[in-house]
């Protein structure tokens, strides 16, 4: 790497593409020096619907990055989320080649938890090492360059059809970008939400997206479990919008603007404008009446995280808490409601550990993209096996392996 590296994140969201463009400096700060917002067009359930209006989009935010950066984007770092993802965990076991474990013990161990049979039409995006076992010796988490024959992982797998994601590093490619690698999208934003320390505790991160909800549960310092939920942001602003009969952008407005869990604290009174259709006056309702609407999809949403942790065993959370990121997050309060229907600690996760433009991307529908500048920046992307392999060069395997288990 060289003594300055630009790093760029491209979060390609349901409602908003977003870029985020980072340096990292010879002494390890890690500045943010540019970022680029759009709508986007032509995606749609994590897929894409309209490949030119994609490619435009992507464009769009990443030339206004460019601008504030001053510096041209080439490559990119991807994340990836959608109703077509699935995981499960898996396990491997290898005879070690050496005296000490190396990395190609590492590789070769890990491909054995990826050695599973998948429908023609999926494919692995990850292979997430949970923890190794050395001789019959569990719970180790850095095992290179320790001594021992036989040598185990137990890992989290994330697949996804092959199809969605091909279609969008294709628009990326016509957008004039070069995709490093994909990267699922909870993991990306755990690299600058989450501390350690509550990953060892066991915390639960939940990103409210537009269309889908993602939730990776972390116990023990590792990924136990993710998940796609199919509802999100999106659903709130059409319950808006069919309630109060408006437009899907002012429905978006008013979410946005007065948009709230109920509150006992609320002003019950507040009162706010409904644009109105068709050359209609604009009408005026309670804004507690806005909230019920809103409150009603939120409690399920959460109703559904509740149900997905007892399914995997966490009737009881755990006990970090939840953190919430996404452009949904930011609803007022969500966290609130989160602690009673979750029966845990509840607090927004916007991303930190970066300097520059800080003030701008801390809010929580930043994570994703600043997450995937910081896993590009650490390299820490190819710790979790992805489809691109080789993205080190192969002579430099060993010294990568010794920095990142370093950390």
């Amino acid at each position: 790497m060289t003594k300055d590296t630009i790093i760029a994140g491209l979060d390609l969201g349901t409602s908003r593409i977003k870029c985020v463009v980072a340096v990292r400096h010879e002494d390890g700060q890690v500045d943010v020096i540019g970022t680029g917002t759009h709508p986007a067009k032509g995606l749609r359930n994590g897929g894409v619907c309209n490949p030119e209006d994609a490619a435009r989009s992507i464009r769009a935010a990443v030339e206004e990055a460019e601008l504030m950066a001053g510096c041209e984007i080439n490559e990119v770092f991807l994340a990836i989320s959608g109703r077509h993802l699935e995981s499960f965990n898996s396990y491997g076991m290898v005879r070690v080649e050496g005296e000490t474990i190396a990395a190609s013990d590492l590789e070769r161990v890990v491909d054995m938890a990826r050695a599973v049979r998948l429908p023609a039409d999926q494919a692995i995006l990850h292979v997430v090492p949970q923890s190794y076992v050395i001789d019959g010796q569990p719970g180790i988490s850095r095992p290179l360059g320790m001594s021992g024959v036989r040598l185990e992982v137990a890992a989290h797998v994330i697949l996804g059809h092959q199809e969605p994601i091909q279609q969008i590093e294709a628009c990326c490619r016509d957008a004039g970008l070069q995709v490093v690698d994909v990267l699922l999208a909870p993991l990306a934003q755990a690299e600058v939400v989450l501390t350690p320390q509550s990953k060892d505790l066991g915390v639960v991160l939940v990103d409210i997206g537009g269309d889908t909800t993602d939730i990776a549960v972390f116990v023990e310092g590792s990924l136990q479990h993710t998940a796609v939920l199919p509802v999100g942001g999106e659903h709130i602003t059409l319950d808006i919008k069919k309630c109060l009969n408006t437009p899907t952008v002012e429905a978006e407005h008013l979410k946005q603007t007065h948009g709230a869990v109920l509150d006992e604290d609320m002003d019950l009174d507040a009162v706010v404008e409904v644009p109105g259709v068709g050359g209609r006056r604009p009408r005026h309702i309670k804004r507690h009446a806005l909230c019920e609407i809103i409150d009603a999809r939120v409690d399920e949403i959460l109703k559904l995280v509740a149900d997905e942790l007892q399914q995997v065993g966490y009737p009881e959370g755990l006990p970090g808490g939840v953190v919430f990121t996404g452009g949904a997050a930011n609803l007022q309060g969500l966290c609130e409601l989160a602690e009673r229907v979750l029966d845990m600690p509840a607090t927004l996760g916007g991303p930190k550990g970066l300097n520059g433009l800080s003030d701008v991307v801390q809010n929580p529908r930043y994570a994703t993209a600043c997450g995937l500048v910081v896993c590009g920046i650490n390299q820490r992307h190819m710790m979790w096996y992805g489809r691109q392999k080789n993205v080190v060069p192969r002579k430099g395997i060993f010294s990568m392996f010794q920095r990142l288990f370093s950390r």
